[in-house]
């Protein structure tokens, strides 16, 4: 499990404590929760169960039926009681663990299945403690309705668990066989989300798989953003209207102001609710910008020219609205991909502007001793943009031991070249 350390220790820790333990895990789809789940159950006495959006009655019974495949007896619509009883036996010696994937399901459309689950777990006390992972990839119904949706429930659940996208590096662990070049442009369009790297091909291009895979109306990520809005946003009109906004650079609360015709306390309320969903990010004071990495490239390329995209090949497409500016598009994700590298040296990594536009790294070190560092992937850093950078350090006193700009070696291969300022 790449990447996955903290969480596995997470899971760990919860399962060697006494007692039985409710946790929750989310994160957006294809972030790799499943991946996780089934990486810390080996070896451990587990059941799974991926929950439907249905009614509770059929939820019951298509629960009921796949345990009647294992060899189980119960009964055509089976309680809770029955389900979990047939799920945790008592000749186990060991601690049992049951993970049931997408849970939102079974909590939007029943509210007596968390009061069984808790009386269920209490009644065993005496028995062999078990562990229930409640798993979903709604993470924006986790972080803001699940709370009040539950009520007191809630006490019961011993630990919630976000499982976040992969750093670069570890992306390039799990799919070695891209160069490093390709591999910059498709984080630049997918992020850290190793589900949708998988839906791309080691054996094409970042070009010919953002063509096969992205622009192709029959792949599977043309539509996927269409349906992520549906799902998580209750008016995706609106909300694609101010991301295709802050796509085009318009960035500030004004600016989106502007072009909108929205209300400022409008737009603000969306952001808001846009940044819990880690949709959107706040950068500096009053200005945003688009966090989520294929939310960005959607919106970037796709949402602004959808009749060509209907019209064009996806080749012909690719060369009159990707090409010509994606090595600039990708300098967004490079600067991301340069502050992780830091972090394994520096204490703390920010990014820091004197004036919108210009955009650079400010690490710390635990003693204090800071570094001033540019970014740029296309390798266009002119002499003018050094004496700019070290001007407006200047007029924000802002000293620092070390003044880099970091930039890919095309020679060496080296995606971090520091090139002292």
């Amino acid at each position: 499990m790449t990447g996955r350390d903290g969480e596995l220790r997470f899971l760990k820790q919860y399962y060697d404590r006494e007692g039985s333990q409710i946790l929750v895990v989310y994160g957006q789809r294809g972030v790799g929760k499943t991946a996780l789940l089934h990486c810390f159950s080996e070896g451990k006495k587990c059941a799974f169960y991926c929950a439907r959006a249905c009614s509770e009655r059929e939820q019951r019974y298509q629960w009921a039926v796949e345990l009647k495949e294992e060899g189980k007896e119960l009964s055509r619509y089976p309680e809770y009681l029955e389900l979990f009883n047939q799920v945790f036996t008592e000749e186990e010696t060991e601690k049992q663990v049951l993970v049931i994937e997408e849970f939102h399901h079974i909590i939007k459309s029943d509210a007596a299945f968390l009061p069984e689950l808790i009386r269920f777990l209490e009644n065993r006390r005496l028995a062999r403690p078990v562990m229930v992972i409640l798993c979903t990839s709604a993470s924006g119904w986790v972080e803001n309705s699940m709370i009040p949706r539950i009520g007191s429930q809630a006490a019961a659940i011993s630990g919630l668990l976000k499982v976040r996208e992969l750093r670069y590096e570890d992306v390039r662990k799990l799919f070695p066989a891209y160069s490093e070049e390709d591999s910059v442009r498709i984080y630049a369009a997918l992020g850290g989300i190793p589900g949708l790297w998988s839906i791309f091909s080691e054996k094409l291009s970042a070009k010919d798989n953002l063509i096969q895979n992205i622009l192709r109306k029959d792949s599977r990520l043309h539509e996927e953003m269409s349906y992520y809005m549906a799902e998580e946003l209750r008016e995706p009109a609106v909300y694609n209207t101010i991301l295709a906004v802050m796509a085009t650079g318009c960035n500030k609360l004004n600016d989106i102001y502007r072009h909108t015709g929205f209300s400022r306390a409008k737009i603000s309320v969306y952001l808001k609710n846009l940044m819990e969903l880690e949709l959107v990010e706040k950068v500096f004071s009053g200005t945003y910008r688009i966090a989520n990495p294929y939310v960005r490239f959607y919106f970037s390329f796709l949402f602004p020219h959808k009749s060509s995209l209907s019209r064009l090949t996806p080749e012909e497409y690719y060369h009159k609205y990707v090409e010509q500016t994606y090595s600039d598009y990708v300098e967004e994700a490079y600067r991301k991909i340069c502050r992780d590298k830091l972090l394994q040296e520096y204490s703390k990594v920010e990014e820091w502007c004197w004036k919108p536009g210009m955009v650079y790294l400010r690490a710390e070190k635990a003693d204090g001793s800071l570094l001033v560092a540019a970014c740029s992937y296309t390798g266009n850093f002119t002499e003018e943009d050094r004496e700019w950078m070290l001007f407006s350090m200047k007029k924000s006193k802002l000293k620092a031991e070390e003044t880099y700009l970091f930039t890919p070696d095309k020679k060496d291969g080296n995606l971090w070249k520091k090139v002292c300022l």
